[in-house]
């Protein structure tokens, strides 16, 4: 897992409650022509296989994530969104455990497990996948 930054969003103007749900993705500063879920990369990795993105909505009092996993074509191939509804997911940290498989620490106390399955293994297997482990470390 190497930390890369190649990939920056879109900036919006004006009052954030006006902000589209989705900002256009760019790499090395040319568009896409993607537009992703949130508003601020908080980490972007490069892997074998894929890049893995991790956007934060950025949200007054209800911090979102978002997982997002992009083909070395540039594809948006995988997501997963960590609602903020009745939660706040604040990264504190990001591990790979091994090989496509991280722990995700949120709110210096939430743990899950995140798994990657790409290239796919089973054609009709999930790209990305979350397992809660655990509400406290200790």
């Amino acid at each position: 897992m190497l930390a890369i930054n190649l990939f920056s969003l879109q900036q919006h103007q004006g009052h954030y409650h006006e902000w589209p749900l989705s900002s256009v993705l760019y790499y090395k500063g040319q568009s896409l022509g993607i537009r992703i879920p949130g508003y601020v990369i908080e980490g972007q990795f490069a892997l074998k296989d894929y890049y893995l993105l991790l956007v934060n909505w950025d949200c007054p009092f209800e911090e979102g994530y978002e997982v997002i996993v992009i083909s070395h074509r540039l594809k948006v191939v995988g997501t997963y969104s960590f609602t903020p509804f009745l939660n706040n997911y604040l990264l504190s940290s990001i591990s790979e455990t091994t090989a496509n498989q991280f722990q995700l620490v949120f709110n210096q106390k939430e743990r899950f497990n995140l798994t990657i399955d790409y290239p796919k293994t089973h054609w009709f297997s999930r790209t990305v996948r979350v397992e809660k482990i655990s509400a406290d470390i200790g």
